[in-house]
């Protein structure tokens, strides 16, 4: 009996370059969001444990706690919808 042999192994490698690029389109194409990410994990981090950066009265807190309430609606603008239909992509 034959077996069959697959002659198409491409998939696997594909996959691996269609998840770089995504990977490629939301960290650089984004740098906006991702930017803004990155700001708000530490300053959220900074504003949830105050303690560890000078207490709940230091000046780098308070900024923080700003900066992260500020942060989420620079976010929202920042942020572009790719899931609307009847409209093109940039």
């Amino acid at each position: 009996m034959s077996q069959a042999i697959d002659s198409n192994p491409a998939p696997q490698e594909s996959t691996t370059t269609s998840t770089l690029s995504s990977a490629k389109t939301a960290f650089i194409k984004n740098w906006k969001t991702t930017a803004i990410g990155i700001t708000l994990s530490f300053t959220g981090f900074v504003a949830f444990s105050p303690s560890t950066f000078g207490g709940e009265q230091a000046t780098f807190v308070q900024v923080c706690k700003y900066v992260t309430s500020g942060g989420l609606a620079a976010l929202g603008i920042a942020s572009k919808d790719f899931n609307v239909t009847g409209k093109s992509q940039e």
